[in-house]
């Protein structure tokens, strides 16, 4: 090997290392950053979050901003909003009309921007929706139940009845209903054996 490559290698693999120090911030930041290759654990996707959450500047050297798309992207050129429609939700989430509906009203997505079905409420605010990594539970506003007040099973106007839920959110609701747990309606048989949870097999309150 020529000099000349010898020193190209030993600069390359310098700033690979001080690339990775950088992201990996302050001791303690417990960003799990490989230094050999500057890049995130295969693990990293689906816990990044929750690493984020624990201090959330620790992205901005690599990533840039985490509020502002047009300033996102840092020295890595890899931008949240890639993926994210937004870190944290858009203006007048809080309405019902926008966080119950679409979680309840739409099939889960496999688009991480698609802000829609429990099953993507549940990645931030945990399987059983107390807090998660969010810290954000949704019997905060919701006393009685993850749902709407009543009559969230009875006849209404405003699609809230459970009867407007996409049937494909059922996996979410058998978290709380297996074999109708929490609820006053029973199913009338045990379901077939391998049933998925539904809301007509008699996995959760209904039979069919």
């Amino acid at each position: 090997m020529s000099k000349l490559k010898w020193m190209a290698g030993s600069c390359f693999a310098m700033a690979l290392g001080l690339l990775a120090i950088g992201c990996a911030g302050k001791a303690g930041d417990a960003v799990s950053l490989s230094p050999s290759k500057a890049q995130h654990a295969a693990d990293w996707v689906p816990t990044h979050y929750a690493e984020y959450v624990k201090k959330p500047d620790q992205c901005l050297s690599c990533h840039g901003s985490t509020s502002d798309p047009a300033q996102a992207g840092g020295i890595s050129k890899v931008s949240c909003f890639d993926c994210h429609t937004a870190v944290n939700h858009p203006a007048n989430w809080a309405d019902p009309a926008q966080h119950g509906r679409l979680g309840a009203q739409l099939p889960p997505s496999a688009d991480p921007k698609a802000m829609a079905g429990f099953a993507h409420c549940a990645k931030c605010h945990g399987d059983d929706y107390s807090g998660g990594i969010a810290k954000v539970s949704c019997t905060g506003c919701h006393t009685k139940a993850p749902h709407p007040d009543k009559p969230w099973h009875g006849t209404t106007a405003s699609k809230t009845n459970h009867t407007a839920a996409n049937y494909n959110n059922a996996p979410e609701c058998y978290k709380c209903h297996k074999d109708g747990a929490n609820s006053t309606v029973k199913p009338l048989a045990a379901p077939a054996a391998g049933a998925q949870p539904g809301c007509f097999n008699n996995t959760m309150c209904h039979a069919s």
